[in-house]
């Protein structure tokens, strides 16, 4: 299993994860145009040329926010968000970004949990943020951790 930045190579595939972890997901060309932000970058978990996860970030100046961590349906609870995570709040601080910001679905206890276990703190909620097929809308919890 290896870490690798984000390419074209692997734009269809994360679309395809995207989609079955969000309502509505990413599309192809979404993350394609993510890789022509120069404020956006990616990673990768693959084991066998196969994408098992990735995180995608944003960074200005000192600070970075998390875009999106996704893991394939059948590797998760298996550690792999935890590495991306891990492997995320170990490089920004080599490239001089000091404090990580996030939104978390109030409906996704694993991921608040995940985030929580890494001690990120609450900073807030966002009412009506994230839209269900239900057509309900989900409060976005909104979280920061500094990384010094």
């Amino acid at each position: 299993m290896s870490f690798s930045p984000l390419s074209s190579k692997v734009c269809k595939a994360a679309a395809s994860l995207h989609q079955e972890a969000f309502s509505p997901g990413w599309r192809e060309n979404d993350f394609r145009s993510f890789l022509e932000d120069p404020l956006i970058h990616g990673v990768t978990y693959e084991k066998n040329h196969h994408l098992l996860g990735y995180i995608l970030w944003r960074e200005v100046l000192d600070e970075a926010e998390i875009l999106t961590l996704v893991v394939s349906p059948l590797s998760r609870r298996k550690g792999i968000g935890r590495a991306l995570l891990t492997h995320l709040m170990e490089e920004l601080p080599r490239k001089g970004i000091y404090r990580l910001f996030l939104e978390v679905a109030e409906d996704n206890p694993a991921g608040i949990q995940l985030y929580t276990q890494h001690n990120f703190v609450l900073l807030g909620k966002r009412p009506h943020y994230y839209p269900r097929k239900s057509g309900k809308t989900i409060p976005a919890l909104t979280f920061v951790k500094d990384l010094v």
